[in-house]
């Protein structure tokens, strides 16, 4: 058997031995060695032996089987990421292959329908956004905060301080921590108000002191809650030459007021709620990254940004890779992150979906979402279930469900099997749970009533 071949690992007891010794190892153990003892690994893996292509294909379909999608299923999740419908002439414009097996355009000018597209999407980011000029994503909300954070140090170039709201999504919270580690950037948290769920203008304008270098909110905030009163807020900031950053759900934008209507200086966010891609088990999403023009700052701005450039022949114009502060284009301490892979797919399809869906249609899904949402919160409350905060939100708010510790999963089990994904539980206290319940188009009258029937089920079990 040493020399035996499995069809799907390729890679013969032989193979292992002659790559090991090339190596100067002995074993596998010993390649593996740096790997602490206590996750590594022990025993065989148990993978199964095929005769056939059909026969794994089988399988596979098997185990797939056991997965449960938003079509079958009523979905009230969100906190970043939205159930969403992709049209089939969004999916078939992704096929074709100049795009889908595109990775980056290296070479500008074999790549005009690749850079054209991301054109398109840029100037669709600004226009959502009102923003001057906008990247081709990032590859999340998430990493865009760190980028963002990062980004306001290398502005001010004094300062080691950035603010950021309590009401920032958990993950959030903690990409940003990661990435600010190396850079020294100290981070500090504003508290939000127990009642409203905003963040809290008071504290945040007496935190905006020497050293700060940014300040970050998010509109609609983790909760849902809309920032409706931040004009002050930023006002400061602006006085006190810090940087405004504003993480902003992009769904919500054809019924809320743009960030850079409202003095932000960067907005943050991602594509995935305006039809970047279904959810696919969380990715892959695409970061949104905008800004109001500045020579100086766009320099600093991660990513990349394609731009449109005369050519030799009189009348005639090419698109083109206008900047590219990646490590692998430049020198790497003049480079501003190594933001790369393909999320340049991501922001294709967002530009389809955009393009298929126009002004009246965004406006239209945003308006549906809140109406569901509003419609949803009042019979709730007519069964006596409340809102924890009692401000103006979108389509996402948390309501006061109190679910204790040792319930949680009962709880979770019983909205599956009447086909409904509850929505995310989040608590203050680390004992019970109140649900954080998101509204999608998708959702018709009846999802919203089965909703509150199942509550209803629940309390009297």
């Amino acid at each position: 058997m040493s020399n035996f071949s499995h069809p799907y690992i390729a890679n013969s007891e032989q193979d292992k031995k002659e790559m090991l010794a090339e190596l100067g190892f002995n074993s596998i153990d010993e390649l593996y060695s740096d790997i602490p003892e206590n996750i590594r690994f022990k025993g065989e893996l148990k993978v199964p032996h095929f005769q056939s292509e059909f026969e794994v294909k089988e399988h596979i379909e098997k185990l797939l089987s056991k997965n449960i999608s938003t079509r079958e299923y009523r979905s009230f999740l969100g906190g970043g990421v939205l159930d969403v419908y992709i049209p089939a002439a969004q999916d078939e414009l992704l096929r074709r292959t100049e795009f889908y097996s595109a990775y980056t355009p290296y070479q500008p000018e074999t790549s005009q329908g690749t850079l054209h597209t991301l054109f398109e999407y840029q100037s669709m980011i600004c226009e959502l956004l009102a923003m001057d000029t906008a990247n081709c994503t990032m590859y999340d909300w998430a990493t865009g905060l760190g980028e963002a954070a990062l980004m306001t140090a290398r502005i001010k170039k004094k300062g080691n301080k950035f603010l950021y709201t309590a009401a920032t999504a958990p993950n959030r919270k903690e990409v940003l921590k990661n990435y600010v580690s190396g850079a020294k950037l100290e981070l500090i948290e504003i508290p939000y108000d127990k009642e409203t769920g905003k963040m809290d203008k008071e504290k945040a304008i007496e935190l905006m002191s020497e050293g700060v270098v940014g300040i970050y909110f998010e509109n609609p905030n983790y909760f849902g809650v809309v920032e409706d009163e931040i004009e002050e807020v930023i006002k400061v900031a602006k006085e006190r030459k810090i940087v405004v950053v504003a993480g902003v759900d992009t769904s919500s934008l054809g019924i809320i007021e743009a960030p850079g209507n409202y003095g932000v200086d960067i907005a943050i966010g991602d594509a995935q709620p305006i039809g970047a891609g279904p959810l696919n088990f969380g990715g892959p999403l695409a970061g949104v990254f905008a800004m109001k023009f500045d020579k100086k700052w766009t320099r600093q701005m991660p990513g990349r940004i394609v731009g449109i450039t005369l050519t030799p022949k009189k009348g005639k114009w090419a698109f083109t890779n206008t900047l590219q502060t990646r490590e692998q284009h430049i020198k790497r301490f003049r480079a501003t992150s190594n933001i790369c892979t393909n999320e340049a797919l991501m922001a294709m399809s967002t530009a389809f979906h955009l393009a298929l869906l126009g002004p009246q249609g965004i406006k239209e899904t945003g308006e549906s979402m809140y109406y569901n949402a509003h419609y949803l919160k009042e019979e709730l409350e007519k069964i006596g279930v409340k809102t924890v905060f009692n401000s103006e939100f979108f389509n996402t708010f948390l309501i006061d469900l109190k679910i204790p510790k040792d319930k949680k999963e009962e709880f979770t089990k019983f909205m599956l099997e009447r086909k409904i994904f509850a929505g995310i539980p989040f608590s203050f206290d680390g004992e019970n749970y109140d649900y954080l319940i998101t509204t999608s188009y998708l959702l018709k009258k009846k999802d919203l009533d089965d909703y509150v029937k199942a509550i209803v089920e629940w309390r009297n079990e």
